[in-house]
């Protein structure tokens, strides 16, 4: 937060500059680990895969989340290229049209 201070020195009125840094932004620790935003504006971090379970417990709990996998640097995408994904057309109520029931 004290680089964004810096790079606007103080400036909020210069929307552009303001955006440009915001943009910029990648904290590497949050509680959710590291963030960072895509060319979309849009946040990209870790996922994690947990198990409840009783070992690694601790604070007197008796069940305790366990991290078995970390997917690294998700983005909205995952694992489809972007130009395939944003063909489609948007998630609405009437896309995927309903064929279950």
């Amino acid at each position: 937060m004290a680089d964004i201070r810096k790079t606007l020195d103080g400036d909020l009125g210069d929307r552009d500059k303001l955006m440009a840094t915001l943009k910029a932004v990648s904290l590497a620790d949050t509680p959710r680990g590291p963030v960072k935003f895509d060319h979309l504006n849009n946040a990209v971090g870790n996922i994690y895969v947990r198990r409840l379970g009783k070992d690694g417990a601790k604070h007197g709990l008796t069940l305790w989340n366990k991290t078995i996998k970390t997917y690294d640097n998700v983005s909205q995408f995952w694992t489809w290229p972007e130009g395939e994904f944003l063909a489609h057309p948007v998630y609405t109520r009437d896309y995927p049209p309903l064929t279950k029931c």
